[in-house]
């Protein structure tokens, strides 16, 4: 699940946007305003926050930093804290790649536990919120022009 995306910014730059907590709060719930309860990424390090939506929703997610590779990839899970029951979690990857010095490729992978927990997750509109994200990460750092 996800894909590939292009931001128009130096590899050091979005990958310190993924690991640094107060760039991370800028974007990565679509640029909503987000609470960070815990954010510690590193190998072996978790995070804990919650999106407040334009609905005034709260909706909390958490995870685990498996691998933290500086500007190479990030290995963590996922789990959206408002299901029924806890235990419906995703393994991503995230692999960095400079295109050039001004360019970054994106590839992320994603990965459910069962068919089910990955056909829940793409009705629930992660995908959209994972590529509005990834434009408010454009925002955040792609020159104005």
């Amino acid at each position: 699940m996800f894909g590939t995306v292009t931001i128009k910014a130096p590899l050091e730059k979005v990958f310190e946007a993924y690991t640094k907590e107060e760039l991370f709060a800028t974007w990565w719930c679509r640029g909503n305003p987000m609470k960070v309860y815990h954010f510690d990424c590193q190998d072996g390090g978790s995070w804990h926050i919650a999106e407040q939506s334009e609905d005034g929703h709260e909706y909390e997610f958490t995870g685990c930093f498996h691998e933290v590779a500086l500007d190479k990839r990030i290995v963590q899970t996922f789990e959206f804290l408002a299901m029924p029951e806890r235990g419906h979690v995703m393994l991503e990857k995230a692999e960095f790649v400079a295109i050039d010095e001004h360019t970054t490729e994106i590839r992320t992978h994603s990965t459910a536990m069962s068919q089910s927990d990955r056909d829940g997750m793409v009705a629930s509109g992660i995908p959209s919120g994972w590529r509005q994200s990834v434009e408010a990460l454009g925002k955040l750092l792609e020159p104005n022009d």
